[in-house]
Order: structure tokens, then sequence, then C-alpha cells
């Protein structure tokens, strides 16, 4: 007659990064798939309680599983995100990781990404006479415009560099501002943290 195996308890880690895990996974896709926008200023302190919960949890049979690293990457990231959404007035919402935006019909007047790379391709799109905002909160936006339309063009970072049609400035509060003659469409781009790069397609 044989022993059955030992029963294993959970590692608490293990258990709060799945819940984590299936909690982003649900809000992203209830982002994705309706008009919701979900901002990351939120979720992020959201998931921060659940941590500094589990590890109050875990202080007491001396399990965390690697939560105090969690903890402190997060709040770290939560601290990112409000300094740049206060101090540079740049909204920290979409999602996280690469984005490629690529309109073919009329431009959106908005294209936002959280954290991350936006690419947002206008060359063939139907671009209107107004302003169209594109902001990443912290990583790099590339903005591709399409060869012979004169636009306006104001970038500026919080801290980074910028890179308008050859133009190029870094530093902390880095603005450069370009306008060709006749434009009827104003380009707004804006990085909390980061690299911006705007260049013809």
């Amino acid at each position: 007659m044989t022993d059955s195996p030992p029963h294993r308890t959970p590692r608490l880690g293990h258990v709060v990064a799945g819940t984590l895990l299936v909690g982003i996974g649900v809000l992203w896709f209830i982002e994705a798939a309706s008009d919701v926008d979900i901002p990351w200023t939120v979720l992020l302190p959201i998931a921060l309680i659940v941590v500094g919960g589990a590890l109050v949890y875990g202080s007491r049979t001396a399990r965390h599983g690697g939560l105090l690293t969690l903890g402190v990457l997060l709040t770290v990231t939560v601290l990112l995100a409000s300094a740049i959404d206060v101090l540079v007035d740049i909204p920290f919402r979409g999602g996280v990781g690469e984005s490629l935006e690529r309109p073919t019909g009329v431009a959106a007047t908005g294209y936002h990404w959280a954290m991350g790379t936006m690419t947002v391709d206008l060359t063939n799109a139907d671009l209107p006479a107004s302003t169209i905002e594109i902001t990443v909160g912290l990583g790099e936006l590339i903005v591709v415009i399409p060869r012979g339309v004169a636009v306006a063009i104001d970038a500026d970072a919080g801290i980074g560099d910028l890179d308008v049609l050859g133009r190029q400035a870094s530093g902390i509060n880095p603005e450069l501002t370009v306008s060709e003659p006749g434009a009827t469409v104003r380009l707004v781009v804006r990085v909390g943290m980061g690299h911006v790069e705007v260049r013809r397609g």
C-alpha cells in the first residue's frame, strides 16, 4: 500500500499573481469589447491594495512568496503614473505593451496609450481640419504623417526626448513647435516620460 502524496498548499504569491492576471484580463477584455475606458491610474492602486492585503495575511504565516518585490514594483509604478498625470497633465489611460493605430477612414481626434510603445500611422487616413491629440504616459510614441499634407505640430514631454520632422529637443519638459504654411491639421503629441518621434511616411 503506497502513501498518498502530501497535499501541497498553493503558494500565496502564485494565488495573488493569478488573481491579478485574471482580473486584468477581464478588465482589458471589457475595455477592448466596449466603449468603456478603464484608466490604469485606477487599476494600479487596486492591484497594490490586493498585494498589500496578501502581505498582511502572509505576515501571520511568514509566507509572502515574492509579494514584497511585486508590491515595491507596483508602488513605484503607481507613483510614476500619478506624477505623470499630475505634473504634466497627460492622461495615463489605454493599454500596456505595443499598439499600432492605422486608420483608413477619418482619423479620430485622440489616441491614448498608458505604457509601452504606440505607433499612429496616419498616411492612409482622412485628416480632419481640427486638432488630433496623441499621448503616451510612459514609453515611446511614433507618429507617421502623410507626405504632401501641411500640418502644425505641438510636441512636448515631461522627461525625455523629441524628434519632430528632423528637429530635436531633450531633457526635462522639452517642447517643439512646427507650423507649416497652409496647415489645417494640428497634431498635439505628448509623452509623460519617454520618446516622441514624428516623421513623414
